[in-house]
C-alpha cells in the first residue's frame, strides 16, 4: 500500500477512542509489547488539503487503530494495524528524541511527503509520559 499522503482520521467521540475497531490483544501481544508507546495519535496537514491520521491505542485488553486519508475510504481495526504494525516496529525515537528526530522518522517510516503545513504527533509512552510534537 502507498503511504504517501494518506490520512488517519482522529473524529471526536465522547469517550476517546470509542470511534475505531477494537481488536483483542492476544494476536497483537508481542509487537504491542515492543512498541515504545501505547497511544499514537498523528495528524499532518498538506497545503491541498490532502491530510495523513494515524490513530493508535492500546490497553491491557485491546488494541485499536485507524487510518485515514481524504477522499479514501477509512481503514480500521485489524486491517489498520495489519498495516501500522510494520511501520511502528521500524519507528526509532524514545521519549529521549528531540522534536525533530521524531518528526522526521515518522515522515520517512511511513513515506510522507516533507512539504506538509503542519504536523502534530500526541503520544503517551508505556511509561506513563505524555510528549506532542508539533512542526
Amino acid at each position: 500500500m502507498d503511504y504517501d499522503q494518506q490520512q488517519l482520521s482522529t473524529e471526536q467521540s465522547s469517550k476517546p477512542h470509542d470511534n475505531i475497531d477494537k481488536v483483542p490483544n492476544e494476536k497483537w501481544q508481542h509487537s504491542r509489547k515492543a512498541l515504545p508507546f501505547k497511544e499514537f495519535d498523528l495528524e499532518i496537514d498538506y497545503v491541498d488539503s490532502l491530510s495523513f491520521e494515524v490513530e493508535y491505542y492500546t490497553s491491557k485488553d485491546q488494541t485499536s487503530a485507524a487510518i485515514h486519508e481524504i477522499d479514501q475510504e477509512k481503514i480500521v481495526g485489524e486491517k489498520a494495524l495489519n498495516q501500522l504494525t510494520p511501520h511502528f516496529m521500524e519507528l526509532s525515537f524514545d521519549q529521549d528524541s528531540t522534536e525533530e528526530e521524531v518528526i522526521d522518522d515518522v515522515i520517512h517510516v511511513f513515506g510522507l511527503d516533507d512539504t506538509y503545513k503542519e504536523f502534530k504527533l500526541r503520544v503517551i509512552y508505556n511509561n506513563g509520559n505524555r510528549a506532542v510534537y508539533e512542526d
